[in-house]
């Protein structure tokens, strides 16, 4: 049996009091637009169509009968004896009949299609390991507000705005008993820390419930989910670049032991050849790490052993390990002035151009400087890159040496407002009255030439200077985007953009373009470094290779939208109003397809938070930006209160999938 459902229904709205059965509300559609989430959810697919089969057909009576609904987030629906358990979720008229509900994880973007059932009386089951998430996501949001920045551990925000009601917490080995069924709990983290996937003989066909642990033919959602800390190798969230990917490899292992012949994964097309798909995902899983390793700036940070320890978590015991050999790198010219993360320049006129501030001690030491008579003054800062090592003390050095800030325009307004975003490693220390420089402009300071650039490495966020004093080799100051084994792409979130004209490989073909010699200097690094051309090719030629590796990984039409989570991004991310104000808010999506696309959008305020408008749509051009605005008026009372936005475009469906938290102080 196959029919068609169309999707503009929102879920139901009613928040459970007691665990009772619920009668279909005859509110007005608006007033169903205030559910327990306080959202104008679409809890059906936006835009689209839902498919709904029985798979395999029907057994005798008395015997569960398995349906499977296609969508943004799938379903499945059990029956038996009249008695119904969902998986996920189930989309339909009328919920209230259904008994259980069994959720492998705890993220929004997949809780949307189960809530109307909770709320309806279906008993759920969820994960132990991820109940904070699922009891606690006030307490979450409460402390984001200063969590988000200085934030090392790169974790997901795509939490739930109230709690979701469950009635049993499963770990490994748990068996969940229904009717005639018997559903086995494997403890399957990977894509989230915490996930579990389930097992049941139904109609005589193994089947397994596994989240997001797999989708189709040996693919995943994206990377940047996976980022998280290898304790055993003493590395945090920040640079643990795919560390769960060694959990999704020790987890796939774990399913295909328990021998399914039916996959029904949360998101993704049913995978009836399981064995292929698993052993299809971890081959390509470890294609990629390895690929990573051997473009590794970590490698010169925590040298080989730490990094042959990484690998080994992802590859396997004694699996080889390549690692780019350190490039030439020499001692630093005695007209740059090192300390910590910044760089001093140092005119033959006793001037002083700042690079980059984090810390208090570099005012201190330039400031000894000064009294030692090493130089006179600061003339500037020009500030490389967001981080907090690089910027937590900018504005205070600006105004003790009395001297302009520079930075190039893709991220001036990240320095200027930093509560606008939220980025790995980000300072709560905004930057005012930048000087705002086009990437190329070029600036004759004392004897030096100086030409700013554009440089996306580490993140997209940032900027580079090329410095020529006179006839000494000239030095190009690029933050934190190389270093002697690499590059510093270690952390996903950082947004490490992967098209020729952005990202690294803008960044190789900067070096490039540059035909006399020069240094580079990273300001972790002690040393001035330089890549002859071989070096060039092999970081070139292992960064594309490891971009098609992600084109066969992700299921997507273009591998950017798996490592830039902020295709789509709410900004400002967040803002703090007083009671009853209004607040202008956009939605900032990227098109990283080679074709033109058309996106649309769907607002979800929470209870209290009121909007000119609900849904929006736009159009923009392949690899170009666009824009859906909106105003939101906020309650009267004091809290953090999340709007959420759910995105649809052809061949990609999110609901919930990113945010902005509005504070009322």
């Amino acid at each position: 049996m196959v029919s068609t459902i169309r999707t503009w229904r929102a879920g139901i709205q009613h928040r459970r009091a007691a665990r009772r059965p619920s009668v279909r509300p005859s509110c007005s559609l608006a007033e169903h637009a205030r559910n327990r989430f306080g959202l104008l959810r679409s809890t059906l697919v936006l835009l689209s169509t839902i498919f709904v089969s029985s798979i395999p057909v029907p057994a005798a009576l008395g015997q569960p009968t398995l349906r499977f609904q296609d969508g943004a987030v799938n379903g499945v629906l059990i029956e038996e004896d009249g008695h119904r358990l969902a998986v996920y979720g189930w989309q339909d008229h009328d919920v209230s009949n259904i008994d259980r509900v069994l959720l492998t994880h705890g993220r929004r973007d997949v809780l949307w299609k189960a809530i109307p059932l909770i709320d309806a009386g279906a008993r759920a089951a969820a994960p132990n390991r991820e109940r904070f998430a699922l009891e606690n996501p006030s307490e979450f949001w409460k402390t984001f507000r200063t969590a988000r920045f200085h934030d090392y551990a790169q974790q997901t925000t795509k939490i739930a705005n109230v709690a979701v009601a469950i009635d049993q917490w499963v770990n490994e080995g748990d068996n969940i008993a229904w009717q005639d069924l018997n559903f086995s709990v494997l403890e399957t983290p990977g894509f989230t820390r915490g996930s579990v996937s389930y097992i049941a003989d139904i109609d005589g066909k193994k089947t397994a419930f596994t989240g997001d642990l797999i989708y189709g033919d040996g693919q995943i959602l994206d990377l940047y989910s996976f980022q998280d800390a290898i304790p055993e190798a003493k590395v945090r969230g920040y640079h643990g670049y795919g560390s769960r990917l060694a959990d999704l490899v020790q987890s796939l292992q774990k399913l295909a032991a328990a021998k399914p012949q039916l996959i029904v994964p949360a998101r993704g097309p049913l995978i009836r050849n399981p064995t292929v798909a698993i052993n299809r995902l971890i081959g390509r899983v470890r294609a990629l790490y390895k690929n990573y390793l051997s473009t590794n700036a970590l490698h010169w940070y925590f040298k080989e052993d730490r990094m042959r320890q990484c690998g080994e978590r992802v590859l396997g015991p004694g699996a080889e390990v390549e690692l780019m050999p350190y490039a030439h790198h020499e001692e630093t010219p005695a007209w740059v002035f090192e300390h910590s993360t910044s760089r001093l320049l140092i005119s033959d006129t006793g001037r002083g151009f700042l690079l980059d501030c984090g810390y208090q001690r570099v005012i201190d030491a330039v400031n000894d400087l000064i009294d030692q008579g090493v130089i006179t003054g600061v003339d500037g800062i020009f500030v490389t890159h967001y981080h907090d090592d690089h910027t937590d003390m900018v504005q205070s050095a600006a105004e003790a040496l009395k001297c302009p800030v520079y930075a190039t325009k893709e991220y001036a307004d990240f320095l200027e407002h930093p509560e606008a975003y939220h980025l790995p490693a980000m300072t709560s220390n905004a930057i005012h009255n930048i000087i705002v420089l086009p990437d190329g402009h070029k600036k004759k300071w004392h004897e030096f030439d100086l030409t700013f650039h554009f440089f996306p490495g580490q993140t997209w966020y940032h900027g580079a200077v090329f410095a020529r004093k006179g006839q000494h080799r000239p030095i190009f100051f690029v933050g934190d985007a190389f270093a002697p084994s690499g590059m510093d792409d270690y952390c996903v979130l950082n947004r490490n953009l992967l098209h020729d004209d952005s990202g690294y490989l803008l960044c190789l073909q900067k070096l490039r373009d540059i035909k006399d010699p020069f240094w580079l200097v990273n300001e972790h690094i002690q040393f001035v470094f330089s890549f002859n051309n071989d070096e060039l090719d092999y970081l070139e030629s292992r960064y594309r290779e490891r971009i098609s590796i992600m084109g066969d990984l992700f299921p997507w039409d273009d591998p950017n939208y798996g490592v830039d989570e902020q295709w789509a991004v709410m900004y400002p991310h967040g803002a703090t109003v007083p009671p009853g104000s209004s607040v202008k808010l956009q939605l900032r999506l990227i098109n990283h397809s080679a074709t033109d696309r058309g996106f649309r959008v769907r607002f979800n305020p929470p209870k209290g938070v009121t909007l000119n408008s609900a849904t929006g749509e736009v159009s923009i051009a392949a690899r170009q930006t666009g824009v859906v605005e909106l105003i939101a008026t906020a309650p009267n009372v004091p809290g953090d209160f999340v709007i959420t936005a759910d995105i649809a475009s052809k061949g990609m469906e999110f609901h919930e999938w990113c945010e902005a938290v509005v504070t009322v102080e």
